[in-house]
């Protein structure tokens, strides 16, 4: 699975100052809606679970790497590996935080934000990639290592997809094993995320993450 192999190289390129200013704006998001139980989908490997539940948050993460989900637990996080539409819970608003829904192509939007209308009782929120950081800035190869692991990310984008290739280098034993597959981004304009629900889109927030003049992502709070 893609994605359980971008969980073993995912710590290798998280730029923790970006990812640290994006979860303090969902966080200060929850705290100004006045919400305490709260769903995390695509939680990842549970540092934004671990920082709301910090934060006095009610928070339960689901996602569909169970490799991410490992990581989760062990942080203390309670995490499952399950999809959205699979939960018979109800929670007061919902997050997907870092590019989760950017993991979805348009076909898959609808039924998506369905199942998680169908879990929240107030709020979603989520955030999604400009174009300008789709086509500008996450094009190109990243390298990063450590002791045990040499990984590269080599990323094109083309008919509002970015497509990264990932390649990994994994120490076992006296051995460097190759692993390697693609996961996919898809671009959404604000129309396409509006048409694929009947929620209410009650706010957007343009954050930059990287010192840019133009956002990079944009935090949208939509309401039941």
């Amino acid at each position: 699975m893609a994605l359980d192999l971008y969980a073993k190289v995912e710590e290798l390129f998280l730029d923790k100052v970006a990812a640290d200013i994006l979860w303090s704006n969902f966080i200060s998001i929850l705290k100004d809606l006045k919400v305490k139980n709260v769903l995390d989908i695509g939680c990842g490997g549970g540092d934004f679970c671990l920082l709301a539940k910090n934060e006095g948050f009610n928070v339960k993460g689901v996602d569909l790497s169970k490799e991410q989900v490992q990581k989760a637990l062990k942080k203390g996080c309670n995490c499952k590996a399950i999809n959205v539409c699979e939960l018979n819970e109800k929670f007061e608003a919902a997050v997907a935080v870092f590019d989760v829904v950017n993991y979805l192509s348009d076909n898959e939007l609808k039924k998506f934000f369905s199942c998680v209308k169908k879990v929240i009782n107030k709020y979603f929120i989520f955030d999604i990639n400009t174009l300008y950081a789709m086509e500008d800035l996450a094009i190109g190869t990243l390298k990063a290592e450590n002791e045990d692991k040499f990984s590269v990310l080599y990323s094109e984008f083309e008919d509002n997809k970015l497509i990264t290739e990932i390649t990994l280098f994994e120490k076992e034993g006296e051995c460097y094993i190759k692993k390697q597959n693609k996961i996919v981004q898809y671009y959404h304009s604000l129309e396409t995320i509006e048409k694929s629900t009947n929620m209410k889109l009650k706010e957007i927030i343009p954050i930059s993450l990287y010192g840019s003049s133009e956002a990079e992502k944009l935090i949208l709070i939509f309401e039941k």
